[in-house]
């Protein structure tokens, strides 16, 4: 082991060993070679090198959507630090903790000129829950901070016993810094950022630790907020839907489940990254609710449809239907459960109450229940839509919407499922998949940045093996997560590559022009091939029906390396088809 001789950055270690945050993404650089060095040459991280700071952040966001748990982001200093954005935002909204770690150059030394000088402090603003700076050691390099004497952190004149005193206090303050920061991180699933100014020389190392930590730690675990067993909006009502948007593998019992599913009047409905798979729960939501807008009589249905109570789980929603739904035919109360983040997404009001939803429908459920049966114009839609669905797949030709209705079946059980966003998250919504896989997607910004980068991440965590789904703009625009060391060979990518923004091609007031295919669709004439084999990824394509059957046959099997199938299809022709899929389902 070498810890390094800069009392701060051995510090960084140890609070991170201390609190067992033990992956960690480092972007090489300089400025950061003590805690490079330190963290990689310790056998109790396990440390992953990554070029590409924005790929870096989104690789660990994959780890700690899997573990739970921060995962530690080093970087050094500069706009190495300003790639992170992007997967700082996303694990913001998306409630995934992870601990930045910026090295900096010492204040006197900032905004001098010279390269890779910029401001660093609170550079991710409102994105993360806590930025801090780090004091700069004064028994690092005393020399030279006495030469500049422009950071004025030493007096003109001392003595030797109120240096050791000031660097006391230093160590001190910094524990106190680390101590909040990582509590945060804990206690709320958000990302912190840490800045740490660092004064040359960067590489001195020790085989001990030179210091001792304190043993504080503070932190209590999330308390449920029992207050809600008072609310005068616990009381019976006729119509109650429950939304759960994402959301991991377990957030509900199989006992809560089962009381949930013989309650008449409650409806349950699930998106596909809720990760429920019960059936009496009512999936594919948009294809439910897309088609009673074409309805001569939606305003009726609609009334039938809404709820009285509100009460979501979970994070984002990423049904356009529902939420379009719930803001216009509004229900009397919204109800938010759990101790992730509240939305007030459709515009009513949202009581917000910290507790595990198991808790909540265990002493409560009675209260809420009435004779009136909600369910019954959802089961009748439900079939409805079930035997149109059916009927125009059947007839369909290949296409988007072809390719996911033969995916539906042929994805193996026990698989983590990360998809891209834009088209490819909405075709899902449409399907039901094996329920014992899991389905993720970066909901939190809903960008297709880093798509690839955070399922390679996962990969690295994941129980099961992992598949990548994903449109050809999210997959080339994140080309760069390719580049990583650690991606097995179970590891799966399924490119549906319609030479462009399929998306736009279905938004009200898409114009079919040469303008709006450069600037706004996107369109290209780029394969996945030769990608594939400069990163070693064995390479198949499928243009058919036929063809793609074939490929599937095999691409799940075991192998040495890798796989991609890039799978071609007609933007024209599949946006067409799902417009009139909607259509027919009426």
């Amino acid at each position: 082991m070498m810890y390094p001789q800069i009392n701060s950055a051995q510090t960084i270690i140890l609070y991170c060993e201390k609190f067992e945050f033990f992956n960690v993404v480092i972007s090489p650089g300089s400025r950061n070679a003590p805690l490079a060095i330190g963290f990689a040459s310790n056998d109790k991280f396990k440390c992953y090198s990554i070029v590409d700071e924005r790929s870096a952040g989104f690789f660990a966001l994959g780890i700690s959507q899997q573990t739970q748990k921060p995962t530690v982001l080093v970087c050094t200093s500069g706009s190495a630090l300003l790639n992170y954005y992007p997967a700082i935002a996303e694990a913001y909204y998306s409630e995934i903790p992870l601990v930045v770690i910026s090295a900096d150059r010492p204040n006197y030394k900032i905004d001098i000129g010279d390269g890779q000088t910029i401001q660093q402090n609170n550079v991710f603003g409102d994105h993360v829950i806590g930025f801090e700076n780090l004091f700069q050691d004064v028994n690092h390099s005393t020399n030279s901070i006495l030469e500049s004497n422009l950071q004025r952190i030493i007096p003109d004149s001392f003595k030797t016993t109120e240096l050791l005193d000031l660097q006391k206090k230093t160590q001190r303050d910094n524990e106190r810094i680390l101590l909040d920061l990582f509590i945060k991180t804990l206690h709320n699933s958000k990302p912190v950022h840490l800045n740490v100014p660092f004064e040359e020389p960067l590489s001195e190392f020790s085989d001990q630790p030179t210091i001792t930590i304190s043993n504080e730690t503070k932190y209590s675990i999330k308390k449920d907020d029992l207050t809600v067993f008072n609310s005068p909006l616990i009381k019976d009502y006729k119509k109650i839907m429950i939304l759960f948007g994402c959301a991991n593998k377990g957030i509900l019992s199989e006992s809560t489940i089962d009381k949930l599913s013989s309650c008449d009047n409650i409806v349950v409905l699930k998106e596909t990254t809720s990760n429920l798979n019960n059936t009496s729960f009512f999936g594919k939501i948009d294809q439910l609710i897309a088609p009673a807008e074409l309805n001569e009589n939606s305003s009726e249905l609609f009334n039938k449809l809404k709820p009285e109570l509100l009460i979501t789980v979970g994070g984002m929603i990423i049904s356009k239907k529902i939420k379009s739904m719930l803001r216009t035919y509004q229900p009397t109360a919204h109800i938010h459960l759990g101790h992730n983040d509240a939305k007030d997404t459709f515009y009513k009001g949202v009581e917000h109450f910290k507790i595990d939803p198991n808790l909540f429908f265990k002493k409560s459920l009675e209260k809420l229940v009435s004779n009136y049966n909600y369910k019954k114009p959802w089961i009748d839609i439900s079939k409805k839509r079930a035997l149109a669905h059916k009927k125009y797949l059947n007839k369909l030709p290949f296409s988007d919407l072809k390719v996911f209705s033969m995916l539906e079946s042929r994805i193996p059980k026990k698989y983590t499922i990360q998809v891209s966003n834009s088209s490819t998250i909405r075709y899902m919504q449409l399907f039901d998949y094996n329920p014992l896989c899991r389905v993720y997607c970066n909901r939190g910004t809903s960008g297709i940045d880093g798509s690839t980068s955070t399922a390679i991440g996962a990969s690295v965590k994941s129980a099961f093996p992992v598949l990548l789904i994903t449109g050809d703009l999210s997959f080339f625009y994140d080309s760069n997560g390719l580049w990583n060391s650690n991606i097995k060979p179970s590891f799966r990518i399924i490119v549906i590559n319609n030479n462009g923004g399929g998306i736009f091609k279905i938004l009200p007031g898409y114009k079919n022009n040469i303008i709006s295919a450069k600037f706004i669709e996107t369109r290209h004439e780029l394969s996945t091939k030769h990608l594939a084999r400069m990163h070693g990824f064995e390479y198949s394509k499928a243009r058919s029906e036929i063809g793609l059957k074939w490929r599937l046959y095999s691409f799940f099997k075991k192998s040495s390396k890798p796989r991609i199938l890039e799978i071609n299809t007609n933007s024209d022709l599949s946006s067409d088809l799902l417009k009139k899929y909607f259509i027919n389902l009426k």
